[in-house]
Protein backbone atom coordinates (compact mmCIF):
# COMPACT_ATOMS: atom_id res chain seq x y z
CA UNK A 1 0.00 0.00 0.00
CA UNK A 2 1.18 3.56 -1.10
CA UNK A 3 0.05 6.49 0.25
CA UNK A 4 -3.63 7.19 0.82
CA UNK A 5 -4.59 10.12 -0.83
CA UNK A 6 -7.87 11.74 -0.96
CA UNK A 7 -8.60 14.16 -4.35
CA UNK A 8 -11.05 16.95 -4.15
CA UNK A 9 -12.00 20.14 -6.03
CA UNK A 10 -14.53 22.74 -7.27
CA UNK A 11 -15.70 23.07 -4.01
CA UNK A 12 -16.52 26.81 -4.48
CA UNK A 13 -17.23 27.58 -0.62
CA UNK A 14 -19.09 23.91 0.34
CA UNK A 15 -17.00 22.29 2.17
CA UNK A 16 -18.91 19.74 4.16
CA UNK A 17 -17.98 16.70 2.20
CA UNK A 18 -14.66 17.72 2.14
CA UNK A 19 -14.14 17.15 6.09
CA UNK A 20 -17.00 14.16 5.65
CA UNK A 21 -14.53 12.44 3.23
CA UNK A 22 -11.53 12.87 5.41
CA UNK A 23 -13.52 11.49 8.70
CA UNK A 24 -14.49 8.74 6.33
CA UNK A 25 -11.96 8.06 4.22
CA UNK A 26 -8.89 8.83 6.92
CA UNK A 27 -6.32 9.51 4.46
CA UNK A 28 -2.71 10.50 4.63
CA UNK A 29 -2.65 13.14 1.85
CA UNK A 30 -5.18 15.15 0.25
CA UNK A 31 -5.00 17.18 -3.32
CA UNK A 32 -7.11 19.85 -4.77
CA UNK A 33 -7.37 20.71 -8.17
CA UNK A 34 -8.45 24.34 -7.03
CA UNK A 35 -11.99 26.25 -6.82
CA UNK A 36 -12.00 25.90 -2.91
CA UNK A 37 -14.27 29.03 -3.15
CA UNK A 38 -13.79 32.97 -3.65
CA UNK A 39 -12.52 34.71 -1.03
CA UNK A 40 -14.77 35.31 1.80
CA UNK A 41 -16.31 31.88 1.01
CA UNK A 42 -14.16 29.86 3.10
CA UNK A 43 -12.67 31.13 6.81
CA UNK A 44 -8.81 31.13 6.59
CA UNK A 45 -9.37 29.14 9.78
CA UNK A 46 -11.16 26.45 7.91
CA UNK A 47 -7.99 25.99 5.72
CA UNK A 48 -5.73 26.49 8.84
CA UNK A 49 -7.75 23.64 10.49
CA UNK A 50 -7.37 21.51 7.29
CA UNK A 51 -3.23 22.01 6.82
CA UNK A 52 -3.08 20.99 10.91
CA UNK A 53 -4.75 17.78 10.12
CA UNK A 54 -3.45 16.47 7.24
CA UNK A 55 -0.91 17.35 4.59
CA UNK A 56 -1.91 19.13 1.32
CA UNK A 57 -1.06 20.24 -2.02
CA UNK A 58 -3.24 22.37 -4.42
CA UNK A 59 -3.27 24.36 -7.41
CA UNK A 60 -5.64 27.36 -8.01
CA UNK A 61 -8.41 27.60 -10.41
CA UNK A 62 -10.76 30.70 -10.83
CA UNK A 63 -12.67 30.48 -7.77
CA UNK A 64 -10.15 30.73 -4.98
CA UNK A 65 -8.62 33.39 -2.71
CA UNK A 66 -5.23 33.49 -4.26
CA UNK A 67 -3.73 35.70 -1.36
CA UNK A 68 -4.67 33.43 1.07
CA UNK A 69 -3.58 30.42 -1.14
CA UNK A 70 0.16 31.10 -1.45
CA UNK A 71 0.20 32.08 2.46
CA UNK A 72 -1.00 28.64 3.36
CA UNK A 73 1.87 26.36 5.07
CA UNK A 74 1.51 22.52 5.78
CA UNK A 75 3.06 21.62 9.24
CA UNK A 76 6.98 20.45 7.08
CA UNK A 77 6.94 24.19 6.31
CA UNK A 78 6.30 23.27 2.49
CA UNK A 79 3.84 25.61 0.71
CA UNK A 80 -0.07 24.29 0.08
CA UNK A 81 0.50 25.42 -3.38
CA UNK A 82 2.01 23.77 -5.34
CA UNK A 83 5.21 26.26 -7.07
CA UNK A 84 5.17 26.34 -11.14
CA UNK A 85 8.33 24.22 -12.63
CA UNK A 86 8.67 22.14 -9.66
CA UNK A 87 8.32 18.95 -8.37
CA UNK A 88 7.12 18.63 -4.63
CA UNK A 89 8.37 15.19 -3.13
CA UNK A 90 5.82 13.10 -0.87
CA UNK A 91 7.19 9.63 0.84
CA UNK A 92 8.34 8.48 -2.97
CA UNK A 93 5.37 10.41 -4.66
CA UNK A 94 6.57 13.31 -7.29
CA UNK A 95 3.59 15.83 -7.48
CA UNK A 96 3.80 18.31 -9.57
CA UNK A 97 1.03 21.47 -10.72
CA UNK A 98 0.02 24.36 -13.00
CA UNK A 99 -2.44 26.53 -11.76
CA UNK A 100 -5.09 28.72 -13.50
CA UNK A 101 -7.16 28.00 -16.10
CA UNK A 102 -6.86 28.66 -20.41
CA UNK A 103 -6.83 32.09 -21.66
CA UNK A 104 -5.26 34.32 -24.17
CA UNK A 105 -4.17 37.19 -21.76
CA UNK A 106 -3.13 37.70 -18.25
CA UNK A 107 -6.54 39.85 -17.63
CA UNK A 108 -7.38 38.16 -14.66
CA UNK A 109 -4.65 36.50 -12.65
CA UNK A 110 -5.77 33.19 -12.55
CA UNK A 111 -5.55 33.25 -16.28
CA UNK A 112 -2.68 30.99 -17.92
CA UNK A 113 -1.30 31.39 -21.98
CA UNK A 114 -0.54 28.82 -23.73
CA UNK A 115 2.95 29.51 -23.39
CA UNK A 116 2.84 29.88 -19.80
CA UNK A 117 1.50 25.77 -19.08
CA UNK A 118 4.11 24.69 -21.89
CA UNK A 119 7.44 26.04 -20.52
CA UNK A 120 5.90 25.07 -17.10
CA UNK A 121 5.66 21.90 -18.50
CA UNK A 122 8.87 21.90 -19.70
CA UNK A 123 10.83 22.76 -16.38
CA UNK A 124 8.63 19.22 -15.76
CA UNK A 125 9.88 16.66 -18.91
CA UNK A 126 11.96 13.79 -17.85
CA UNK A 127 11.65 14.28 -14.06
CA UNK A 128 9.28 11.22 -13.13
CA UNK A 129 6.39 13.43 -12.06
CA UNK A 130 4.10 10.48 -10.16
CA UNK A 131 0.97 13.09 -10.29
CA UNK A 132 0.26 16.10 -12.73
CA UNK A 133 -2.74 18.61 -10.93
CA UNK A 134 -4.11 20.86 -13.08
CA UNK A 135 -7.13 22.89 -12.86
CA UNK A 136 -8.10 22.66 -16.65
CA UNK A 137 -8.46 19.66 -18.23
CA UNK A 138 -6.69 18.43 -21.36
CA UNK A 139 -8.71 18.44 -24.45
CA UNK A 140 -10.39 14.54 -25.41
CA UNK A 141 -9.32 12.94 -21.60
CA UNK A 142 -11.78 13.14 -19.18
CA UNK A 143 -13.29 16.88 -20.35
CA UNK A 144 -16.53 16.82 -20.79
CA UNK A 145 -18.88 19.32 -19.89
CA UNK A 146 -22.59 18.45 -18.07
CA UNK A 147 -23.75 19.57 -21.35
CA UNK A 148 -22.16 16.98 -23.32
CA UNK A 149 -19.25 19.48 -25.21
CA UNK A 150 -15.74 19.31 -24.79
CA UNK A 151 -13.95 21.60 -22.38
CA UNK A 152 -10.60 21.01 -22.67
CA UNK A 153 -7.83 22.83 -24.42
CA UNK A 154 -4.68 21.23 -26.33
CA UNK A 155 -2.07 23.20 -24.03
CA UNK A 156 -3.01 20.85 -20.90
CA UNK A 157 -2.92 17.93 -23.55
CA UNK A 158 0.25 18.92 -24.43
CA UNK A 159 0.88 19.56 -20.91
CA UNK A 160 0.31 16.00 -20.21
CA UNK A 161 2.50 14.37 -23.02
CA UNK A 162 5.66 16.09 -22.31
CA UNK A 163 5.70 15.63 -17.75
CA UNK A 164 4.36 12.12 -18.55
CA UNK A 165 2.96 11.54 -15.38
CA UNK A 166 1.48 8.43 -13.98
CA UNK A 167 -1.97 10.25 -13.48
CA UNK A 168 -3.20 13.79 -14.59
CA UNK A 169 -5.68 15.05 -11.92
CA UNK A 170 -8.27 18.37 -13.20
CA UNK A 171 -11.44 19.15 -12.35
CA UNK A 172 -13.00 22.49 -13.35
CA UNK A 173 -15.60 21.21 -16.07
CA UNK A 174 -18.07 19.53 -12.76
CA UNK A 175 -18.28 16.52 -14.51
CA UNK A 176 -16.67 12.86 -12.57
CA UNK A 177 -14.81 11.33 -15.22
CA UNK A 178 -11.92 8.66 -15.90
CA UNK A 179 -9.80 7.91 -18.70
CA UNK A 180 -7.57 4.76 -18.59
CA UNK A 181 -4.93 4.97 -21.98
CA UNK A 182 -3.13 2.25 -23.36
CA UNK A 183 -0.11 3.33 -21.27
CA UNK A 184 -1.60 2.85 -17.81
CA UNK A 185 -1.74 6.35 -17.56
CA UNK A 186 -4.50 7.84 -15.79
CA UNK A 187 -6.64 11.35 -16.24
CA UNK A 188 -9.25 11.53 -13.87
CA UNK A 189 -11.58 14.67 -13.68
CA UNK A 190 -12.45 14.61 -10.07
CA UNK A 191 -15.93 16.46 -10.72
CA UNK A 192 -17.39 18.91 -8.14
CA UNK A 193 -16.98 17.82 -4.56
CA UNK A 194 -19.60 20.66 -3.43
CA UNK A 195 -22.40 17.56 -4.56
CA UNK A 196 -20.07 15.08 -2.58
CA UNK A 197 -17.64 14.10 -6.04
CA UNK A 198 -14.20 12.61 -4.48
CA UNK A 199 -11.94 10.07 -5.42
CA UNK A 200 -9.40 8.19 -3.10
CA UNK A 201 -5.73 6.92 -4.96
CA UNK A 202 -3.13 4.76 -3.66
CA UNK A 203 -0.01 6.61 -4.47
CA UNK A 204 3.37 5.41 -4.98
CA UNK A 205 7.00 5.39 -7.09
CA UNK A 206 6.03 2.64 -8.15
CA UNK A 207 2.58 3.21 -9.67
CA UNK A 208 -1.01 4.84 -9.11
CA UNK A 209 -4.62 3.07 -8.63
CA UNK A 210 -7.92 4.65 -7.95
CA UNK A 211 -9.28 2.63 -4.80
CA UNK A 212 -12.48 4.55 -4.73
CA UNK A 213 -14.50 7.25 -6.52
CA UNK A 214 -17.91 9.04 -5.89
CA UNK A 215 -19.72 10.58 -8.16
CA UNK A 216 -22.81 12.04 -6.26
CA UNK A 217 -22.86 14.84 -8.84
CA UNK A 218 -23.80 12.01 -11.83
CA UNK A 219 -26.91 11.58 -10.22
CA UNK A 220 -27.90 15.31 -9.48
CA UNK A 221 -28.07 16.50 -12.69
CA UNK A 222 -30.89 18.56 -11.48
CA UNK A 223 -28.44 20.92 -9.42
CA UNK A 224 -26.28 23.18 -10.57
CA UNK A 225 -22.65 24.68 -9.60
CA UNK A 226 -22.31 28.03 -11.40
CA UNK A 227 -18.94 29.15 -12.27
CA UNK A 228 -16.65 27.11 -14.34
Amino acid sequence: MGVKTLVVGDMHGEMKFVWNALEQEKPKLLICVGDWGDKGQVEPEEYHAIVKLIPVYSVFGNHDDLDLLKTLKNLDGSPVLLPHGEIVEFKGVRIAGISGIWAKSHKKPYYITDEEVISIAQKLAGKEVTVLVTHGCPVGLADETPKGTHGGQKCFLDAFKIVNPKIHLCGHLHKSQLRQLKSGQIVLNVGTTALGDYALLDLSSEGVSVLKRVTNSLSQKDLKVEGF
